[in-house]
């Protein structure tokens, strides 16, 4: 038995469509959004100096960069492993906040009582 598929869809395998877009998962959709931003910018950062890292390898052995030298670049097993550590570090030093213990956290200027 086929599954008809819209025109310009297709799928492996059925799926349970699901409402992520109206779903809140840390208690208040404004949170969320700003959760949503510091990932995505993260993430942006990240590829930013992945580019970089590949433009700067690319002058110290070819003397130049184009767009073309870029986009075709195809890093090392070595690269692609000091890489992966350094998104790691980069990672714990921007992310490790969110883990941090708040039980003990009090609205801005409010005395902590001892």
């Amino acid at each position: 038995m086929s599954e008809k598929v819209e025109k310009g869809r297709s799928r492996a395998a059925p799926f349970i469509a699901a409402d992520t877009d109206a779903a809140i998962f840390l208690g208040n959709p404004h949170i969320d959004n700003l959760m949503s931003v510091v990932i995505a910018l993260g993430a942006e950062i990240w590829a930013d100096r992945q580019r970089i890292k590949v433009i700067e390898r690319l002058m110290e052995t070819e003397g130049m960069a184009t767009t073309e030298m870029v986009e075709a670049y195809v890093p090392t097993d070595a690269e692609k492993e000091a890489w992966e550590a350094e998104r790691m570090e980069m990672v714990e030093r921007v992310y490790s906040v969110l883990s941090r213990d708040t039980s003990s956290a009090r609205p801005f200027g409010e005395e902590r009582q001892f």
